[in-house]
């Protein structure tokens, strides 16, 4: 009965029009793909192997200390600001990015703490585009009483907010803020505006986790998505509140399809503040306004001294798992 209640709302699914992530780019990209194209900007930036000490961390990379060896390089990510996402692929371990999307982050948070994705399929997934999930009709769920959300597409940075500049994207600087990629309007222009801040907005690189929406640009809910390449056309359009900082290859492995038949589910997705502090996995992200940053990403240089896309420079994460169940 389970089988056919499913089968009967993914067709509705398909014949109506939910919230979705535009996606006449992706395919795009992946005709182009097809025929040979191998842009690595569309390419998923992943770890090769795995520190086994740290199984939801890639390695750090050489030369890179860790938060013991050098605690004022890091920064350590907030219990009440990660998300723990289960599939039967492992655990993705989601920072949230409240200075960025404040309301969208408390929407995650209050969704993640009542429960309401446990459950519910991966709908969406389209290859090097992302995975998106959060329809509760699918599943024959009521909708959350939440109202829609007012887009974040874009955010006021005052130049306190330090900015590392890697490189540039038409008129907007693109490199990052305390470990997210993201395009700003240059630091000098703050002095022209009322408030002394510009606008900057998130980029949707590899493993950005964003909100999907209708046409209608206020109309977020409680559909979210977690890129799997880079679907830069979506970068100031939709609401980016957070980033994947280990566990990424979780995502990758999502059973692709719009919609897939059997979906991947989401088995579990808590606020870390919800987590038994015996068993919170520990995450920090390497200050990316630190001498080992600024140290690190020369050695991202090419022969040339050329600096590659800021989607391509994966910031150095450290995890410590205290418990994987």
């Amino acid at each position: 009965m389970r089988k056919i209640i499913l089968i009967m709302a993914l067709v509705l699914w398909a014949c109506g029009a939910p919230s979705q992530v535009d996606s006449a780019k992706a395919q795009e990209n992946q005709a182009r793909q097809s025929g040979g194209d191998t842009d690595a900007s569309n390419v998923p930036v992943t770890a090769a192997d795995v520190d086994p000490n740290h199984p939801l961390g890639a390695p750090l990379p050489e030369g890179v200390p860790t938060p013991a060896q050098a605690p004022d390089q890091w920064r350590e990510v907030a219990p009440e600001n990660l998300l723990y996402l289960k599939t039967l692929h492992g655990i993705t371990l989601i920072e949230m990015a409240p200075e960025f999307a404040p309301n969208h982050v408390q929407r995650m948070r209050e969704l993640a703490s009542s429960g309401y994705f446990v459950g519910m399929p991966f709908h969406r997934v389209i290859k090097n585009f992302m995975a998106q999930a959060g329809d509760g009709n699918l599943v024959k769920r009521p909708p959350p009483t939440t109202p829609p959300l007012k887009g974040e597409f874009r955010f006021r940075r005052s130049p306190s907010q330090t900015m590392v500049v890697v490189g540039e994207d038409r008129s907007a600087n693109t490199g990052f803020v305390k470990g997210f990629p993201v395009a700003s309007q240059p630091d000098a222009l703050a002095t022209m505006t009322v408030d002394g801040k510009v606008q900057a907005w998130a980029l949707h690189c590899p493993g950005a986790a964003s909100m999907a929406r209708t046409n209608d640009p206020d109309s977020a809910n409680a559909q979210f998505y977690i890129t799997t390449g880079y679907p830069e056309w979506l970068n100031g359009k939709y609401t980016s509140w957070g980033r994947v900082r280990a566990g990424q290859n979780a995502v990758q492995e999502i059973k692709l399809g719009a919609p897939a038949y059997p979906p991947d589910m989401i088995d579990g997705l808590m606020l870390g503040s919800k987590v038994a502090p015996e068993k919170r996995a520990r995450v920090w992200v390497l200050r990316t306004d630190s001498p080992a940053f600024a140290k690190y990403l020369e050695q991202q240089k090419d022969k040339k001294g050329n600096m590659p896309g800021v989607c391509k420079i994966p910031v150095p994460v450290y995890v410590q798992w205290a418990d994987t169940e």
